[in-house]
């Protein structure tokens, strides 16, 4: 897709996952319960070094929704996640240093996107700015709703916020002209809007092939390749649902130019275990 983009290493992970009706998701697949998993991805730059898209959930998830009316949120959302599932205990494991990650790509900031990010504070972070300016100035009623929980945020993301303008993010009409994070190709981000303010996703150069990571322009593969929208009870607490469908059906734009591009959901349950690309 990119003609000589330098080449990374990546694999996904999931920590942990939460439980709503799958009905929601997939109106006309989905199951009674769906396990909604809380993927990210390892990125090894030959250069640039260790890098992450997302951070998924972290047992300070519990903590920040230990309080009214951050406990709704929770309760909407219950979490499960087992201690050695976290992305500083999974890296640890495998023989990396957290302390060595230079840089978490977060697609928004919604909780169980973003509740591992205090595990990585040597990371500069990198988002958008309309979704910074969010996150750091809804409190209460207003957070819950935009799925933002306060408590995550670490003290300085401030200082180490490396934002992107939303209008200089990539668009899937045209991917020729998409925001080179490192001027070599190998990681190109995306503006994704409607379901997060300022999401953003990745498409992700590796030895064998294009890796799209879409965040949350869609929740279920198969629903999306299937053109089926969730349904419309999500207007609730999407940032913007017309936005949404638009980023939704681009996508499919895109994927059926580039059919050799893998596009991965966050919350897909096909990626239920580690899968190196």
């Amino acid at each position: 897709m990119v003609q000589n983009a330098t080449q990374v290493k990546l694999r996904i992970f999931h920590s942990g996952y939460c439980v709503a009706h799958g009905k929601v998701a997939d109106p006309v697949r989905g199951q009674k319960y769906c396990r909604f998993y809380a993927t990210w991805a390892l990125i090894e730059h030959p250069k640039a070094g260790l890098i992450l898209f997302d951070t998924g959930y972290a047992p300070r998830f519990r903590e920040a929704t230990a309080r009214w009316p951050y406990k709704l949120y929770a309760w909407m959302t219950p979490m499960f996640l087992q201690e050695e599932e976290t992305a500083c205990n999974q890296l640890t494991a495998l023989g990396y240093d957290p302390a060595q990650i230079g840089m978490v790509i977060l697609s928004h900031f919604h909780g169980d996107h973003i509740a591992g990010l205090k595990d990585f504070p040597n990371a500069r972070i990198v988002c958008s700015t309309s979704a910074l300016e969010q996150a750091t100035s809804v409190k209460g009623w207003a957070a819950v709703n935009k799925g933002i929980l306060p408590d995550l945020l670490p003290l300085d993301l401030i200082q180490r916020a490396q934002t992107i303008d939303d209008h200089g993010l990539g668009k899937l009409t045209d991917e020729h002209k998409a925001y080179d994070l490192w001027g070599d190709g190998s990681i190109h981000l995306f503006a994704l809007p409607g379901h997060g303010r300022g999401q953003m996703g990745a498409l992700i150069q590796t030895p064998d092939g294009s890796v799209f990571l879409a965040a949350d322009a869609a929740w279920q593969l198969q629903a999306w390749q299937a053109g089926t929208l969730p349904r419309s009870i999500v207007r609730l607490f999407f940032d913007d649902w017309l936005a949404y469908r638009q980023t939704f059906d681009e996508l499919r734009g895109f994927a059926q130019r580039n059919p050799e591009c893998r596009i991965v959901f966050t919350h897909s349950p096909e990626l239920v275990k580690p899968d190196e690309v």
